[in-house]
Parts: C-alpha cells; structure tokens; sequence
C-alpha cells in the first residue's frame, strides 16, 4: 500500500503524558502494538512522519489477524491524536484484503475507535455526526446506534421510528430548515432537522464522508469533493479529461455560455467575474489549484452565471459535458458528488453565484441563511421593488424523493394562509433546477434570540407575543394543520412587535395517509409532546405541549426539559411533572400547564381564549 500521505504529510505532534500512558496501560500486554508504538514515539521525538502502517504489518506475514488490528489501533490513536488521521476504511480494506471476510468483528473495532478518537479530537462546535458513520458503514448500523444511544443531542432531531429501540436511539443527520425571513445567524443547537435518506442510485460506487486514501500523482484524489470517489473510478475519469492551457486575461467561460463541461484547475489563477443587474462588474472568488468550475451549469442546465477569467497563466484539464453524462449515467454517485459542491457553494456567507440575478421577476439582494434543507435570500420584485424572502431547496436534495415532497407540502399549506401572525406565502416556481418559495419579508428577530439577548420576558410582555402565538397556531389547527416543531427560534419579533410564527416544513395535515407519515418522527425533541418522541400519531394536541415548553423558555431563559440525550429525555416524560409558572397571574398558569399535561386528553385549552 502507498506511503504517499506518510511523505507528503506534515509532522506530527507529540502527545501529553496523559495520552501516552492511556495507550501504554492498554496495549502494555500486547508485545507487537508496543513495538509499533514506540516506533511513534521515536517518530513524535523527531518530528518526523509516523511509520508506514501497512508496510510494517507486510514485513511481518507471522502476524494473526488480532494483532495486525492491535497494530492498526495504535496507528488510529496516534494519527488522529497527532491531527493525521485516516479513515477507518483504509485499514478496513487492508484487513480484508489479508483476512478476508472473517475479519469483520474486527473492522467493528477500527470503526468504534475512529468514532472514539474523533468524538476527543473535535472542537466543541464541530460535534461528530453518528449518521455520518452509519452511512459509511451501513452494516454496523445497529452497532453504531447502540454506542450512540448516550451520546449528547447537539443538535435538533427528526427519528426514523422504524429503526428505533427501546432506547431512542439516534437515527438521523442534521438538515436545518429554518424558512427565516430576517438576517439569519448560522444554525444553532436548536435548528430544526430532517432525516434525508441515502439514495439507491443502483450504483456500487459509494460516496464517503471522508476522503480515501489517494495516490498522489492522481489529480482528482487531491481534489476536495472528488477525493471522496475510490481511486479506480477516479482513474477512469482522469483518463477521460482534456488538457487545456489559458495565457493570462483570457477567458475560460463567458457569462452567458451554455455549461459544455466543467474545469479542474491544475496550476494558476482563475477570477470568477460576473456583471450585475446595474452593469458593476464584481469578482466573486479567485480559484487555483486543484479547485472545480463549472459544475452549476452543468447541472442546472442554465447558462453559465459568471465569467471565468485567468489571472496568470492557467494549466486547466477539462470534462466535457458528454463524457459527463456518459459517467453519470454509469455512475450516478459522480452527479450526487458535484450537487452537494453546489449546494455548498450556492447560498455563502459573501456574494454566492446567485448574488445580483434576477429570478421570475426577483433581483437576490443577499443571502439571510442556509441549512441542509433550504436556502433563504433577501430579495425585491424588479418592477415594485417589494422585498420578499425566497427560500430555495437545496439542490443537496435534488435526488431525494422524500425532502421534495416536504418542500412541496409546505408550500401547499402555507399558501393557503392569510394570517398577520403567520408569514405569508406570496408565489413559488422552479429555477436553476431547484424549487423557490416567494414569502413576505420580515425584518425581526427570532424570540430565542430575543431571550438570549434580552433576558427572560416579563409577565406583561409575554402575554402580549403568547397572545399572538396563540391566534396563530388556533388559525392553522382550525385549518386541520399540525405544524409539530413550535419553539422560540421558529418565531419571529417584527420591530413593531408582530409575532410571525414561521417554518411549516415540518407541518402536516391531519387528514394526510398514515402511509404517508411512517418512517419519521419530526421536530425538535426537548419540545416534542411524549405521544410525538414515542413516535404515535399526533395531532394538534402535540402542539400545546411545544407551547408550554415554549412559554416557560419566554419566561424563565431556561428549557423546561434541559437534557440533552434521547435517553434523558424520555426519562425526564416518564416522570413528568406539570411545572409550576409563579410568575404569571394565576390564568395564565392555568393555561400554560394545561397545555403541558403529560396525556393529549388532558390538554383541553381554547387558543382563541389565552387569558393574558
């Protein structure tokens, strides 16, 4: 196997004490894994690369198949210590491919000490994502979900009951889809999420969180999105590629241009222009080595949105857009693979490619926030100048059959509600190969964001936003809309203190086909109703609890269910306890415990008749 990552890699780190005795105490007994690991040590001292891991179990074909893991689990511990991990299915493979397919308890423990290592590695606000591990290893699933059960809830949920155990286990990834309609700030602990599912494309090619460990003579395997692919397939693409060379103020792509392939650029500068609405010419980003172009053409079947322009001199290879259909059609994951580059490119933090342009009669003005599942910009009808938010799908989800149907049901609710407390849906229409929803611009703050800036609410205050909150959700349950995820981030505080309850994406109708609802749980769960978390049939009902829960975080800054894992939380209900809210009049609390009865039956409020 390939030292290429041991020679291009920079050196490493040396460990604390406390890491080396951790290791030491574990593998003390083991005489191979203390050979290699003191061949680390040397190598840390020295500031050298670590050992070659897979020539040093070659060198030794005496080896049971149990000590070349103990030695692959010293390598793990000292790569992702030193900040040089590999993916576990580098060893993986090499396991295999010596031990066959009696190797797979094995494998099991090079995948829970990745997972390990990098649960103690990763920043705080980076938290690894056990879906993540469950996509890459889909046959440690229930292995995976198990070690997870504990594991703390960093983010907002939706719970696929179908894989559920009797512990709650965690069974989803994160796609925020907060339709906000004000500046949005980046995706925080409590945003909503979807389960997306993987796609069968009918291809045995899979797409990696992780890159695979590359060549490095192979151009792609150095490309960020395409280091995902397995060599071979990337071999059989390279051979495929035009060389092209640009001398310096030449033109690669014109603004305008049908998408006839895309560009992976191998030396020099590209400068990706395009000209505004006003005529301004605006440089949107400088791209060199090892960077791809082009690709939302390609994709979208649009004309080309900029200008690509080298700077210097530009050593380019190039896919025609007929060899990328003839490898997309044998290879779908290669279109799966440049949709999510678009989907991260489109909706930045600066001037994203749709920054300027016009859309069924909309000028973008800027981006106001981006989730997994949507994309949401500030823009203005050309003609009225009136400002509108148009959120847009992300084309992360252009393969998934599930997430459109969301989309779509969202857009089928909420343009039928004409309400000053809910944001209102003014049109929709299909563009750049994705779905848009045109809703009414409000300039607030989300009520979390109130809280966490202002403070907990005084009794008067709350009951004047309650009150609204109220007339809102009775407006869509009289319209037989359950909208299951209410919680302060999904309320917006307009400057002249309207309250717009927003984000139907997670609504359903009741009167909708049970078949139709199996296979997700949706919601956030600290303000989930037990019946919802449970995964039963929920109606309206659910909603009041998410209410309650939503008053007492108004009132007190506190979440009225405060734990963090699956597991607590399905404590914290069956011992569930109507809390007591001191600092209201007594109507108030009435009502508000009402609303938090641990039976739907016993949630018998009238929204239209909230007492404050």
């Amino acid at each position: 196997m390939s030292n290429t990552a041991n020679r291009s890699a920079p050196p490493p780190q040396p460990l604390s004490g406390s890491d080396r005795s951790q290791l030491d105490e574990k593998f003390l007994l083991r005489p191979i894994a203390v050979q290699f690991h003191k061949l680390w040590l040397d190598a840390l001292t020295s500031r050298r690369p670590g050992p070659d891991i897979f020539a040093f179990v070659k060198s030794r074909p005496d080896l049971s198949a149990q000590q070349c893991v103990d030695v692959c689990l010293v390598d793990q511990f000292h790569r992702w210590k030193s900040g040089t991990g590999l993916p576990a299915e580098s060893y993986c493979q090499f396991l295999r491919n010596l031990c066959g397919d009696d190797s797979r308890d094995l494998e099991w423990e090079l995948v829970l000490h990745e997972l390990s290592l990098r649960q103690s590695t990763q920043p705080a606000d980076s938290p690894v994502n056990v879906e993540d591990f469950c996509q890459r290893f889909p046959g440690f699933r229930p292995h995976l979900l198990r070690y997870a059960e504990n594991a703390a809830l960093d983010e907002t949920r939706a719970l696929d009951p179908t894989r559920l155990t009797d512990e709650l286990s965690q069974t989803f990834s994160v796609a925020p889809t907060q339709p906000r309609t004000g500046v949005i700030p980046e995706p925080d602990l409590d945003a909503t999420t979807l389960e997306v599912s993987e796609v069968d494309d009918g291809s045995s090619v899979t797409l990696l969180s992780e890159p695979f460990h590359h060549d490095g003579s192979s151009l792609l395997g150095q490309c960020g999105p395409f280091s995902r692919l397995p060599p071979l397939l990337l071999s059989e693409i390279e051979a495929q590629l035009e060389d092209l060379e640009f001398p310096p103020d030449t033109y690669l792509t014109h603004e305008g241009d049908a998408g006839d392939g895309l560009f992976i650029v191998q030396s020099g500068e590209v400068q990706v222009r395009t000209q505004l609405d006003s005529g301004e010419v605006r440089v949107l980003a400088t791209s060199g080595d090892g960077e791809i172009l082009g690709e939302m053409a390609l994709l979208t079947e649009e004309p080309r949105t900029a200008d690509l322009v080298a700077s210097n001199h530009v050593a380019a290879k190039f896919l025609p857009v007929a060899v990328f259909d003839e490898l997309a059609g044998r290879y779908p994951v290669i279109s799966r693979l440049l949709t999510e580059l678009l989907a991260d490119r489109l909706g930045q933090r600066g001037h994203d490619a749709l920054a300027g342009k016009t859309l069924d009669q909309f000028r973008i003005l800027r981006r106001l926030g981006k989730g997994g599942m949507a994309i949401v910009y500030h823009a203005e009808h050309v003609d009225t100048a009136l400002p509108v938010a148009l959120k847009m799908m992300s084309h992360r989800l252009v393969y998934d059959l599930n997430a459109l149907k969301l989309f779509q049901r969202e857009a089928r609710i909420i343009e039928g509600f004409n309400h000053p407390n809910i944001v209102r849906m003014i049109g929709r229409f299909k563009a750049f190969r994705s779905f848009f929803i045109v809703m009414e611009f409000c300039d607030g703050t989300p009520l979390d964001k109130v809280i966490r800036k202002d403070g907990p609410l005084e009794a008067g205050r709350f009951c004047e936003i309650f009150r609204q909150l109220c007339d809102a959700l009775a407006y869509a349950h009289e319209r037989n809309v359950v909208h299951r995820d209410i919680k302060p981030s999904n309320a917006m505080l307009t400057a002249d203190g309207t309250v717009k309850l927003m984000d139907f994406g997670l609504a359903n109708p009741l009167d909708t086909d049970n078949d139709e609802q199996q296979g997700v749980i949706a919601g956030t769960p600290r303000y989930m109703a037990p019946e919802q978390l449970r995964g039963d049939g929920v109606d309206t009902r659910a909603d009041l609890f998410s209410l309650g829960c939503t008053a007492w975080k108004l009132l007190t800054g506190q979440d009225l269910v405060p734990h963090r894992t699956l597991k607590g939380i399905r404590k914290c209900h069956n011992n569930w306890e109507v809390p007591r809210f001191d600092n209201v009049p007594d109507d108030v609390a009435t009502f508000l415990q009402t609303c938090l009865a641990f039976a739907p039956e016993d949630r018998t409020v009238d929204l239209h008749n909230f007492p404050g």
